[in-house]
């Protein structure tokens, strides 16, 4: 078995762990290739065996057939991971080193028994739907598709004067707000959970639309058939605002039109069986942490 191993930061409080898992991994049969720039930190000051090693997306791609692609690290190394898989269809496999990792249902205590699973083949594939994005504007974006959301932002605090948005060519609202999310099912959980948004389960075909700070109490998150083509109008005062792809960011000129749609590919993510959506939320999120539960078992 071949596995690609994504870590974007080296850190000493992890690296135990981080040599644990390629531990099992290797006694297990396991071809490693790992990412370049962390390869070049881990040999010097943890492990001074040889990997092959990938720099970039295309070189993955063009020079080595994998199974599968860790992401060791928190939900940010998940999001660069499903980049670097893009339309691939390799699935993903998340192991948490960083704080709540909704992503990754592999951690510190279960990570011998869950891959005990995936060397088994005792799990599922997840299919998380993205979004795609365009704009007719001549500055490049950082992506063109989001795992988690799309988000709007002033390119200077309080810059931002009016985000309009279309439906299908039907207008929804003229938003006025610090900024404006566009979330996946996936994205639901991240940054438009915090400001007020609905948590959607990854099967939802559908997106979210969550203002930030909205300056009208009326304005509320909605939720889109995930079939819709939404067309962003932003308008500010600095005739520029902050477009972030999955926390990729970039300057537009105002009056540019961002036109969001499904993107035509899945990322797979592996989810084994003792690890639903809502055991997950539970766990995370803390959900039933009452006293008057502890009567009841799941």
């Amino acid at each position: 078995m071949k596995i690609a191993v994504y870590i974007r930061n080296y850190s000493e409080e992890a690296a135990p762990f981080i040599g644990s898992v390629f531990e099992f991994l290797k006694n297990n049969d396991c071809e490693l290739i790992l990412y370049e720039p962390f390869y070049e930190e881990w040999k010097q000051s943890w492990d001074s065996c040889s990997y092959k090693t990938f720099a970039n997306t295309d070189e993955l791609m063009e020079n080595f057939p994998i199974d599968y692609l860790f992401s060791i690290g928190g939900d940010g190394t998940f999001l660069d991971a499903a980049n670097i898989v893009g339309n691939s269809e390799v699935p993903v496999v998340g192991i948490n080193t960083g704080r709540i990792g909704f992503l990754a249902s592999i951690n510190r205590t279960n990570f011998k028994e869950c891959l005990e699973f995936l060397l088994r083949g005792e799990f599922e594939i997840e299919k998380r739907a993205l979004l795609h994005v365009n704009c007719d504007s001549s500055e490049p974006l950082p992506s063109h598709f989001a795992l988690n959301d799309v988000t709007i932002h002033p390119s200077v605090d309080g810059s931002i004067n009016s985000i309009t948005v279309w439906m299908d060519d039907k207008k929804i609202n003229t938003y006025w707000a610090d900024g404006l999310i566009v979330a996946t099912p996936t994205g639901s959980t991240a940054y438009s959970l915090s400001c007020g948004g609905p948590i959607l389960p990854p099967s939802a075909d559908v997106v979210v639309i969550t203002p930030i700070a909205s300056h009208s109490l009326s304005v509320r998150p909605i939720v889109l058939p995930a079939s819709a083509t939404i067309r962003i109008l932003v308008e500010s005062r600095t005739k520029q605002f902050s477009l972030s792809v999955d926390s990729h960011k970039t300057i537009l000129p105002h009056r540019s039109n961002i036109i969001i749609t499904k993107e035509k590919f899945y990322i797979n993510s592996v989810r084994f069986l003792s690890a639903d959506f809502f055991s997950v939320i539970r766990e995370k999120l803390l959900w039933g942490i009452d006293k008057r539960n502890l009567s009841f078992t799941d």
